[in-house]
């Protein structure tokens, strides 16, 4: 069997942990349920405006219904008034320029409650329309919600369920690897997520800049070695 070189471990290692942060924010991400609450907190809204979209509907109506009762019993005393007037058992005049007078008022009364009336049948029909939109939009939000827990549930499910996996197989790669080199990656790890990274044509991939032929030459005898720029350790793929 042939053994994998201890840079070999590093990058196999480091593409792990890179993997496993990855991992990492996507569950921070599905526990946080951020979009969760941005979708919550719209549809609060949305019920808020509803809740009082419907209350003020309640009292349109109510005030409706009460102006249409006064209407109605003023329009009943004007009638009568108005065949009391006209019946002829009145012969004074001044007794009848009162009656007319009083008629005039009832008239104006009537007509005021009637554009009260039209008023609020106007404010219906337009909260009506809103309520209707708003229990649409609510409806749309909980389905949104519902929809994306459900995704995150899954989500989250299947990323644990894959940081297990590498988390064990970590722990095997640590095991094979030497501490005098662990601790190397680790220090590096401090600085920079990656720690590892390859060569590509005579340059350090994460610094761009040029490694030296000595420095080319100490990697060929696997010796272990750091970018002298930016310190990352350098990977030179087996040939």
């Amino acid at each position: 069997m042939v053994l994998m070189r201890q840079i070999d471990l590093l990058w196999e290692l480091q593409k792990i942990d890179s993997r496993i942060g990855e991992l990492e924010k996507e569950i921070s991400m599905y526990s946080g349920k951020h979009k969760l609450r941005e979708i919550k907190s719209r549809f609060d809204e949305e019920k808020n405006l509803l809740d009082k979209n419907e209350a003020d509907l309640r009292e349109t109506i109510k005030t409706a219904r009460s102006n249409r009762a006064k209407a109605e019993e003023l329009k009943n005393n004007y009638q009568k008034s108005e065949e009391k007037l006209y019946s002829g058992s009145i012969s004074n005049a001044k007794q009848l320029e009162g009656m007319q007078k009083n008629l005039e008022e009832m008239q104006r009364n009537i007509q005021a409650l009637e554009n009260i009336c039209k008023v609020c049948e106007d404010e219906r029909k337009s909260l009506e329309g809103q309520i209707k939109e708003s229990k649409k939009k609510l409806l749309k939000y909980k389905n949104s919600f519902n929809e994306l827990k459900e995704k995150y549930s899954r989500g989250e499910e299947k990323a644990k369920a894959e940081l297990e996996v590498l988390s064990k197989s970590r722990e095997k790669l640590v095991y094979k690897i030497e501490d005098r080199v662990m601790d190397r990656y680790k220090r590096v790890r401090l600085g920079v997520q990656s720690a590892v990274v390859p060569i590509e044509d005579g340059k350090c991939s994460g610094c761009h800049m040029e490694i030296l032929v000595i420095g080319m030459e100490r990697l060929k005898d696997e010796e272990i070695l750091n970018c002298e720029t930016c310190g990352r350790i350098l990977y030179m793929r087996s040939e």
